[in-house]
């Protein structure tokens, strides 16, 4: 049998929201309160530009610790999403929160270039970890009709916590950075325990059958997600833009690194109240479609930054773009999981989030220097790559491979 990913009839439900939302299992609960409790703190990263800004480093500079924490990433990736199909998901989720945890205050106490370049490594490599096994987890609970709204859901805890712990984060910066990596260490920590103890262990399998060859030619095969893993890695650039040149544009503008905690929580507060009903047209809507236009709104919305000459365009250019990361955002996630088969949802999430992990690496420092060289250019690219990545979304690939064709 094949599939046409996006439009699968099965996956559209009459089920209301409330429903939807009455009938996700408790896993679903636990991973929203970790999760929430974990994105309050996370702290660091967010404000890392204008801390090592602050320390004196130049765009260049700053740009090779971006690189490294993605650099990390992508072995944390690699590694994240076999042991998520390897061990379960649970123990790949604690390994990485507790080590993300333990990270931050290796980041921290370091206090020169290259000790900046090995513990940002460090950091990127266990926080990456987590994020395949929590993706996959959902997928394995929760059936295809209300995915959607599970990570919908999940999101909300996500950006909730954010929104919060921004707006905490931009005073306390002001006050003294140590706070921020202690409040990192502690919200992972406890996000690390909590879901070793209370989340079931997900689908496993075998060791041969957890090899990445395998799945990789799965991938290779299945061109809908490759469709989608180019207009992903296409995208994603527009979100690191947001921790790198943005922050240097609002602090440029003369403001303080406050104006910026609370821009970003204000992010997190509007997607908080309106993500989810925003989600459920994704259930009613040609998924590509739907996913494509949220890319599309991204890109333009960091674009519009550059008619910025106070804090009332950014944050209009925030509006924009979080409209286009509610809309694309759950509804993408669960249509991976339609692309994906059951023994190969951790790899093939980690995939998906080597999209994150390269940007990590290219996207914040290819910023800050265009910015500081040709700032049109960087505010002009990013509205293309949105229209790219939008493209490959209205492309109508030939019929994905069934996916359970091929599990080991």
């Amino acid at each position: 049998m094949e599939t046409e990913p996006g439009n699968n009839v099965k996956h559209r439900s009459s089920e209301t929201l409330v429903e939807q939302v009455r009938a996700l299992p408790r896993v679903v609960w636990i991973l929203f309160a970790g999760v929430f409790i974990n994105r309050f703190g996370t702290f660091v990263v967010p404000f890392l530009t204008l801390y090592l800004d602050e320390g004196g480093y130049s765009a260049g500079q700053i740009a090779w610790v971006f690189a490294s924490i993605a650099g990390g990433g992508l072995l944390a990736m690699v590694a994240g999403g076999r042991l998520s199909d390897l061990i379960g998901r649970k123990y790949t989720m604690g390994i990485g929160l507790i080590g993300g945890g333990i990270s931050m205050l290796f980041l921290w106490q370091v206090d020169s270039f290259f000790g900046y370049l090995w513990a940002g490594f460090l950091v990127g490599a266990t926080h990456g970890v987590y994020h395949p096994a929590a993706n996959s987890l959902i997928t394995d609970v929760v059936p295809g009709e209300r995915r959607v709204t599970a990570y919908a859901i999940v999101r909300w805890a996500v950006n909730l916590g954010f929104a919060c712990g921004m707006a905490v984060a931009g005073f306390l910066a002001e006050k003294n950075f140590a706070w921020l990596f202690i409040g990192d260490f502690v919200t992972s920590t406890i996000y690390g325990v909590l879901a070793m103890v209370t989340l079931p262990h997900g689908v496993r399998t075998s060791s041969r059958k957890s090899r990445w060859k395998p799945a990789l030619q799965h991938m290779i095969e299945n061109r809908a997600f490759v469709a989608f893993f180019f207009a992903q890695l296409l995208a994603v650039g527009a979100f690191f833009q947001w921790g790198g040149s943005v922050a240097r544009l609002i602090t440029d503008l003369g403001y303080p690194k406050t104006v910026y905690g609370l821009l970003m929580a204000g992010s997190g507060f509007v997607i908080a109240i309106f993500e989810i009903p925003i989600s459920q047209l994704g259930r009613r809507l040609p998924t590509r479609g739907f996913i494509g236009v949220g890319y599309l709104l991204c890109g333009i919305g960091v674009s519009i930054n550059g008619l910025a000459s106070g804090w009332i365009v950014v944050a209009i250019a925030l509006v924009v773009f979080t409209v286009g990361e509610m809309i694309s955002m759950p509804v993408s996630s669960a249509y991976l999981a339609e692309l994906a088969p059951e023994k190969m949802r951790g790899r093939y999430s980690a995939a998906v989030g080597f999209t994150w992990s390269l940007n990590h690496a290219v996207a914040p420092g290819l910023g800050l220097v265009l910015y500081e060289s040709n700032p049109s250019l960087l505010w002009w690219g990013m509205a293309v790559l949105g229209v790219l990545a939008t493209g490959l979304m209205l492309l109508n690939p030939a019929r994905a491979v069934d996916p359970e064709k091929s599990t080991d």
